[in-house]
């Protein structure tokens, strides 16, 4: 396990986060405000979304197969969600609000496009883009709004994009701000999702790290990734390279079958 010295901190932050009163999410009804605004975010290119499944999710929307739906947490953040009935449903809320709070500054939208597409591992030897591996996008030290567009992980993305909004970083360039970004925001999810438990930590986070080198030898192997020239490099191998340079990568064993940067018994979107 890494050494206590190095967990304890976000340890205690997730316990003091869950000390504190339980905010209340409260359902609105959707404005023109808010439809525009969705509209507006999937109407033009995106060099994260570039098969655009924000536009897709529209097309849906209008088709009536997915359905409009909104919630705010006030003085934190408004959620704006086209999905099903189902997705809408199986968002852990009360996650998302302790989340928020971690966070601990507000972020005017949550744009939630729930297309359901998963991240699958493309035909071996074939490159890895934006399409197989993103779900998400914000903008650096900006709180205006941040843009979910994959159901899959939805909560582990949106963690992500806040670190980017608190400007998490800020002086990297972009491999490495990612590779960064994405090493702590596993740690943060995992401190959070053990609620301050060194033993639950513990036991996810060793679940993690399988997952992680598991995944990252079968890109190496399958798909020629192995370092920051390749675009997956940042999401995956380094971030396991920062793990192991803050003494965070511990041994563990995981069947990889798909993209997907947690492993699934993490047991959150």
């Amino acid at each position: 396990m890494p050494p206590a010295f190095l967990k304890q901190p976000f340890l205690d932050m997730a316990s003091s986060v869950w000390a504190m009163p339980e905010e209340q999410w409260i359902d609105d009804s959707p404005t023109l405000k808010d439809t525009e605004l969705l509209k507006k975010e999937a109407s033009g290119p995106s060099q994260i979304d570039h098969v655009n499944l924000r536009a897709d999710m529209i097309e849906r929307w209008k088709a009536g197969l997915v359905k409009l739906h909104v919630r705010e947490l006030p003085g934190r953040t408004r959620v704006v969600f086209l999905g099903t009935d189902e997705q809408w449903q199986e968002i852990p809320w009360a996650l998302w609000a302790r989340i928020m709070q971690a966070i601990d500054h507000p972020v005017g939208y949550i744009l939630f496009y729930g297309h359901p597409s998963k991240r699958e591992f493309p035909d071996v030897h074939q490159k890895i883009g934006p399409s197989n591996i993103n779900g998400g996008y914000s903008y650096l030290c900006q709180q205006t709004h941040v843009v979910v567009y994959r159901f899959e992980e939805a909560t582990r993305v949106l963690l992500h994009e806040l670190l980017h909004t608190a400007c998490f970083d800020k002086e990297k360039d972009t491999v490495n701000l990612e590779a960064s970004t994405e090493a702590w925001t596993e740690i943060l999810l995992c401190s959070i999702l053990s609620k301050g438990s060194k033993v639950k930590f513990n036991k996810l986070w060793t679940k993690q790290c399988g997952w992680i080198r598991a995944q990252s030898e079968r890109l190496r192997a399958d798909h020629g990734v192995n370092g920051p020239q390749d675009y997956a490099w940042r999401y995956t191998l380094g971030r396991e390279k920062v793990l192991e340079e803050m003494g965070f990568m511990v041994k563990g064993n995981a069947d990889v079958v798909s993209l997907r940067f947690t492993t699934p018994e993490f047991e959150c979107l």
